[in-house]
């Protein structure tokens, strides 16, 4: 029996599209965690200052509360980080899925991870905002490597760009 590799390749982008919208659907409960807790937090620091002076920060209940409106309106955030990042509109964003060929189903593949990144930076950058955490830039990098993975053809654009440059100098 032949196994054709670009085949399966093709079995698992098919497979990775229903997994994205599970993605989305767990970032969305993970920001509403978010936001639970920010108001949590936000109740503990007024009580405290009621009572005669605290001396915790506001800035961890917003950090709380940018995350989960970031991970709520996943979307829309990943849509403006994109567009921030690359520009408006893009004619490969029209091309057709066909995941019998390696690049559409690699798109695929990448796409999903990237936005696996996305979502762990989002919520490592909210962890770091906690007193003694250290994973700020680690969130930083996921964040950043998401958004690149997400937007996989402008990425390998910008980067064929770049190095068609650096040869011409």
């Amino acid at each position: 029996m032949d196994t054709d590799f670009v085949k399966m390749i093709g079995n698992i982008s098919q497979s990775l599209l229903p997994v994205q919208a599970l993605i989305s659907g767990l970032g969305y409960l993970i920001g509403l965690l978010f936001m639970i807790t920010a108001i949590t937090k936000l109740k503990k620091i007024g009580d405290a200052r009621a009572r005669g002076g605290s001396q915790e920060k506001m800035f961890v209940p917003i950090a709380y509360i940018l995350g989960a409106a970031a991970l709520v309106y996943l979307p829309s955030t990943v849509n403006v980080l994109s567009n921030t990042a690359f520009g408006l509109g893009n004619i490969l964003q029209y091309t057709q899925y066909n995941p019998y060929n390696i690049y559409s189903a690699m798109r695929i593949v990448v796409q999903t991870a990237g936005l696996i990144w996305f979502v762990r930076g989002c919520v490592l950058l909210v962890h770091a905002s906690e007193p003694g955490v250290q994973e700020g830039p680690k969130g930083l990098i996921f964040l950043f490597a998401g958004i690149l993975a997400i937007n996989f053809d402008r990425t390998i654009g910008m980067v064929n760009y770049t190095l068609d440059n650096l040869i011409r100098l």
